[in-house]
């Protein structure tokens, strides 16, 4: 999935990513700092002010989890290893565990097959304090943002599936003959099965960039027409950690056998300067328009790649990018119940070479007896090449206490957050 504008805690989560209008004092610096100044009250009166530590939300795609499932168990390791019991000794035990590892391995190129891998996380802490039209905040955190493509061929699972048939005969008791007449590619002349991830062309593009970002969130209301206005802006620091790279089962044995982790040799590292800015307006009180543009300066991160395996020769650093994403919010906000709507002004773009996407949020809240907010929001993409989003969650205050919960799901997709915090 291209950089989406981001979902940075566990309130924006369960309002379906709608905060960049209706997003409290403690969201303000992640979403749309300009909120900070929509407070009528001096610091020591309105005890409004929010430590959140630690804010943790995490979403990611059911393809991404099978890709790291697979990793994780090893599935063409456990086939190498199944191949070699079997070319040891052939009984139809080996033989069994041969088509079983090949059927897993094959199951899990299906789950993942031409399908974009996604993964967005966020992890920190934040301190808010609003004043009187007026306000400052601090945040620390790192987003990952991961990306990729799957690229499954079709000659690796009609490979996968020979291997299958193949074990399969044999263990109904066909001649072993017959069977490596029929599958040539398979067995040599000696009867030994030849081991096939050397071979498999079955790849992923991933990138990803992992931003470490500190934050400092000022705002100003002033009046217009008796309108309240406030303008924000978040100058930051970051740093970036870039990794790109074309994963694929040669990649996963040579890294295996000596001891290297591919992926995590592309990273480069950079450190530079940006800002998210905003604007916001209430109009009669309880309506609200905003208009946001995150990560205001453009920025592009270049990778290290390995020489070619073969030549010899340096390879050309592969870049991903960081895009500015602009965002207009309109909400309704009274004292118990908040609506609000968020519409990115353009396509978000990829990182490197996965889809574009465009974001439509809808979110709301009902505070239940002042220490209970029920919260729920929709998403959907406005590209078309991805599920909508339903998603839920509950805010809680116990006296100085506050606790937000939520869970988002659709499609392939699931996330969930977490965060604990204390008024002061």
């Amino acid at each position: 999935m291209a950089i989406s504008y981001g979902v940075y805690e566990s309130r924006g989560m369960a309002m379906g990513g709608a905060a960049t209008a209706i997003g409290n004092y403690a969201q303000a610096p992640f979403y749309n700092p300009a909120l900070l100044a929509f407070h009528d009250k001096e610091e020591e009166e309105g005890r409004d002010g929010r430590v959140y530590l630690p804010i943790i939300v995490a979403q990611v795609s059911e393809a991404t989890e099978a890709a790291f499932d697979a990793i994780d168990d090893e599935l063409d390791t456990q086939l190498s290893s199944a191949i070699n019991a079997f070319n040891a000794l052939p009984t139809s035990a080996n033989m069994g565990v041969v088509a079983g590892s090949a059927t897993e391995l094959r199951d899990a190129l299906d789950d993942i097959a031409n399908q974009d891998l996604t993964l967005d996380g966020f992890i920190g802490f934040n301190i808010s304090e609003p004043s009187n039209r007026e306000g400052g905040a601090f945040y620390f955190g790192t987003r990952l943002i991961g990306g990729g493509v799957a690229n499954v061929s079709d000659t690796d699972r009609a490979l996968l599936d020979d291997y299958i048939d193949s074990m399969n005969q044999l263990a109904s008791g066909v001649d072993p003959e017959i069977v490596r007449a029929e599958f040539p590619h398979l067995i040599n002349s000696r009867g030994q099965l030849i081991d096939p991830t050397a071979t498999l062309t079955s790849n992923a593009d991933i990138s990803a960039l992992a931003i470490s970002e500190w934050g400092m969130a000022m705002a100003k209301q002033f009046e217009w027409r008796d309108q309240a206005i406030s303008i924000g802006i978040t100058p930051k620091l970051m740093r970036v950690d870039a990794f790109r790279d074309t994963a694929n089962f040669n990649d996963n044995l040579e890294s295996v056998e000596d001891g290297t982790d591919e992926f995590s040799d592309t990273r480069k590292t950079h450190v530079t300067l940006n800002a998210d800015i905003g604007v916001a307006a209430i109009i009669n009180e309880h309506y609200r328009v905003s208009l946001t543009l995150k990560d205001a300066f453009e920025k592009s991160f270049t990778t290290t790649q390995e020489p070619d395996p073969v030549t010899g020769e340096p390879q050309p650093d592969l870049k991903v990018r960081l895009s500015s994403r602009s965002r207009l919010g309109l909400g309704y906000v009274n004292e118990k119940f908040t609506i609000g709507l968020d519409y990115d002004l353009g396509e978000a773009k990829p990182m490197a070479s996965e889809a574009a996407t465009q974001e439509l949020s809808i979110g709301a809240e009902y505070l239940l007896l002042d220490t209970l907010a029920l919260r729920a929001g929709y998403r959907n993409d406005q590209t078309g090449l991805r599920d909508n989003l339903v998603s839920g969650g509950i805010g809680y205050r116990w006296k100085r206490f506050v606790a937000d919960v939520a869970y988002v799901t659709g499609g392939d997709y699931r996330g969930g957050g977490l965060q604990l915090g204390w008024t002061f």
